[in-house]
């Protein structure tokens, strides 16, 4: 939202949509498409509206144009017909998703995703909030401070000239209060919609059309006699400016206490930090109670970390269902889902509350390992390594992980067993070998090994590589054709010998 407020405005003022329609070079059409793509990086919610006006546009240059399709046919109409309209909103269209690849094409299998805004799900705030143009949300400005962007967006909708910009404005705003009720699931959580996204294009599009009114107005102003255009314009005046200060005091003395501080303390202590580096790669559950709410993540050793696969997607439903039996103390085969998905430690980050202290202590399969000023630690009981063998005697022994895959070597046959959520990107190699992939019951990736050797454990990302390739790939072509071309050397020669003859 930070990044969108910074370059939304230098965005707005290229008039890209007017580009398309006149008669703009294709440098600035490649300039205007790369801005789009970097903005809509950092906002769903901008990609999803420009490329809907895009098309739209699109769609509507073929409309006007029916008669001539019809005429000469599809394939003669696209090969010997003018298409510059065409061509520039459909680069308009098609860049930005290019160039947000593969995360751009994840939104179309998962739509709702498209709702949330790159990082952690926070609520938007509420309908007043909305209302009084605050995006609201935690650590978020207060109600107290008025916009000045509510009489903004009133003049902009009343006035006769701005009638496209009020129309769109007003569309958003309702968009706003609609999507501020839902309640999505994504990026590791659930919460409701940001709408800060949405509240801030409004305010960018009523900005320019409210200061093209007071320029026209002042002069009126002056020359009439003192009435109700004066008062409105006074008490704008003193909104804003009050708005401005009481932003700026608040910004430096209780606003600085923000999620995004950087000084935040460490969530993880150093010792379960510390077990990142062990070969069976540990994981630890993470209980925090704030404002009444009982938050919770699997670390491997470090704070919470967006990308992780333990963040990037919902836990396995095993594992959130043991987590919810544990929480309410209806579970009894808690301790082991937990072991078996690679959890060996429980940490209750202080301040602790004493009714969840109890419910874990009366639990079976958890042992009290101690308990400091940053809180409680649990040790399973039961739990495998991140990567184990289980042979026919039911022997578990565990194999050397790193961070992703395993290499080791296994002396005899058995189960292989990933403690990880279930992907068919998972691929096992015995004595260069490939063994097939199989689902536990709990929802576990195994696979039946029937010979001992080297092992060799990994994922295959392989689409993903090929999208980030067409990513970078388009990203490189499109900043080439945005920059300004040169000069080829008998152009130059042609000009100086024309200078020369004059």
């Amino acid at each position: 939202t930070v990044v969108l407020a910074m370059v939304a405005p230098a965005f707005f003022s290229l008039n890209p949509i007017r580009s398309a329609l006149g008669n703009a070079s294709w440098r600035r059409v490649y300039t205007i498409a790369l801005f789009a793509g970097f903005i809509a990086a950092f906002s769903p919610l901008f990609l999803l509206i420009w490329s809907l006006i895009s098309l739209f546009f699109l769609i509507q240059e073929f409309v006007k144009r029916r008669s001539e399709i019809k005429e000469l046919g599809p394939v003669n109409f696209l090969m010997n017909s003018q298409l510059d309209r065409i061509k520039r909103f459909f680069a308009f269209t098609l860049i930005p998703g290019l160039l947000t690849a593969p995360w751009s094409f994840s939104l179309l299998l998962h739509p709702t995703q498209l709702f949330l805004d790159p990082g952690l799900p926070l609520n938007g705030g509420t309908l007043t909030s909305i209302l009084a143009f605050n995006p609201g949300g935690i650590t978020g400005i207060p109600l107290w401070i008025i916009s000045p962007f509510i009489l903004f967006f009133i003049v902009v909708a009343l006035h006769q000239r701005y009638i496209t910009e009020g129309a769109i404005a007003a569309g958003l705003f309702t968009i706003a209060i609609l999507v501020s009720k839902l309640h999505l699931v994504g990026h590791g959580s659930s919460a409701g919609v940001w709408t800060g996204t949405l509240i801030l294009i409004i305010e960018v599009v009523v900005i320019t059309p409210v200061l093209r009114i007071l320029i026209d107005l002042l002069p009126n102003l002056r020359q009439s006699a003192l009435g109700f255009g004066h008062f409105m314009t006074a008490l704008t005046v003193v909104i804003s400016i009050f708005s401005l200060a009481s932003t700026t005091a608040w910004a430096i003395t209780s606003g600085g206490n923000s999620l995004v501080k950087s000084n935040q303390p460490n969530v993880v202590p150093a010792f379960i930090a510390s077990l990142s580096d062990i070969s069976s790669r540990p994981k630890t559950l993470v209980l925090s109670k704030n404002n009444n709410q009982l938050g919770y993540f699997i670390t491997r050793g470090d704070d919470l970390q967006l990308g992780e696969p333990d963040v990037a997607v919902l836990p396995p439903v095993e594992v959130q269902g043991a987590i919810n039996d544990l929480i309410s103390g209806s579970g009894l085969n808690t301790s082991k889902t937990l072991g078996s998905y690679g959890i060996q430690y429980l940490f209750l980050k202080s301040p602790t509350d004493s009714g969840i202290v109890r419910t874990i202590d009366g639990f079976g399969g958890f042992t009290r390992s101690s308990a400091t000023n940053d809180g409680i630690i649990w040790k399973v009981a039961v739990s495998a390594p991140r990567v184990s063998l289980v042979d026919a005697a039911g022997t578990l022994t565990p194999i050397n992980s790193s961070s992703v895959g395993a290499a080791d070597t296994i002396q005899s046959p058995g189960i292989i067993t990933v403690a990880e959520k279930y992907d068919g990107g998972w691929h096992l190699l015995v004595n260069g070998k490939s063994v097939k992939i199989t689902r536990s019951e709990i929802g576990l990736p195994t696979f039946n090994v029937t010979e001992s050797g080297s092992l060799n454990l990994s994922y295959d990302g392989t689409k993903r590589r090929g999208l980030l390739s067409l990513e970078l790939v388009s990203l490189l072509t499109v900043i080439v054709l945005a920059l300004p071309a040169g000069r080829r050397r008998r152009d130059l020669q042609t000009t100086s010998s024309s200078e020369v003859a004059k």
